[in-house]
């Protein structure tokens, strides 16, 4: 099975995996979360299972970075980055400590757990925290690339990971850039999404070649001057993004928008409601569908901008 067909989970954690048993200072650490490509190495004195006490466990990372071991803490995004927050700020944070925290679970991909698994507002958390970069990983040889460089991190680093077969054109040149942009010859709108829902929107720009799309994948770190220029060239940028509109990509694109003198554009969101998603046993799509943020929706908001003149 090729990288393209891999679930993302299974090709990152692979990599981990390797890494782990070929240096001796490399810990991993988790809140009894379960990865399949982990399963050998469980036993292992160098992985730490804390169980369910997030501080705790952040706290053994940061101890263990201080020693000068290269630690990587993974379990679901919400438990990490909502419960430990403090101890992620403080003591990883503040420190400057070069740990790499992996969120499980971003959005609503284990929709069926209901809204203590609904991944829609960590990227806030994390990014009012100076030091640490956010990486959101929805493709599979991005998730490679990230993964096997995984001991050249030199800072608090964030890594967003999705499940499932997330299709791939990456290039490393594009890790330089923290995006990638599919464009068309017309300069009427512009797609700025990530993650799961950059997948999404890809699908449709291939499908109708109706708006230029950028998948934006490094949330501190990208090129500015760059993605000034491209966004310049658009009159209407829509916002698509599987995280509330306060807890996502918006506030980051909304002060990089205002810090660069692009105000003067159409914008439009398409994102989560602001509220809490109290409902269960949906599957994602379904979740999408009923919060008016799925593809049929999408579609009907580029049908709608196109239509403006």
């Amino acid at each position: 099975m090729t990288l393209i067909n891999k679930d993302i989970r299974d090709i990152f954690f692979e990599n981990i995996r390797k890494i782990f048993l070929k240096h001796k200072d490399f810990f991993i650490l988790t809140n009894d979360a379960d990865v399949f490509a982990l399963h050998k190495i469980k036993n292992h004195e160098r992985f730490i299972d804390a169980g369910v006490c997030e501080q705790n466990l952040i706290n053994i990372a940061s101890g263990l970075s201080k020693k000068k071991k290269k630690v990587l803490v993974y379990g679901f995004c919400n438990f990490l980055c909502h419960r430990a927050y403090e101890q992620i700020k403080i003591n990883i944070g503040s420190m400057n400590l070069p740990v790499t925290i992996v969120g499980i679970g971003p959005g609503f991909s284990f929709s069926y757990d209901g809204p203590t698994h609904h991944g829609i507002q960590d990227i806030s958390n994390i990014y009012t925290i100076p030091e640490f970069e956010i990486i959101n990983l929805a493709d599979n040889l991005l998730a490679d690339y990230s993964s096997r460089n995984i001991l050249k991190i030199k800072r608090p680093t964030y890594f967003r990971l999705e499940k499932g077969v997330c299709s791939s054109n990456f290039k490393e040149s594009n890790y330089q850039d923290g995006y990638k942009y599919y464009k068309i010859l017309r300069k009427d709108i512009l797609v700025i999404s990530t993650g799961y829902f950059s997948q999404i929107a890809k699908n449709i720009f291939l499908e109708t070649k109706k708006f230029s799309l950028i998948d934006i994948f490094s949330l501190k770190n990208f090129n500015k001057k760059k993605l000034k220029n491209i966004i310049s060239e658009y009159n209407k940028i829509l916002i698509y993004d599987e995280n509330t509109l306060s807890g996502g990509i918006s506030p980051i694109l909304n002060t990089f928008f205002l810090e660069n003198t692009l105000t003067k554009k159409n914008y439009t969101y398409l994102t989560v409601p602001e509220n809490q998603i109290f409902k269960y046993y949906q599957n994602r799509d379904e979740m999408h569908k009923i919060l008016g943020i799925d593809s049929v929706s999408l579609k009907k908001k580029i049908k709608q901008l196109v239509s403006k003149n």
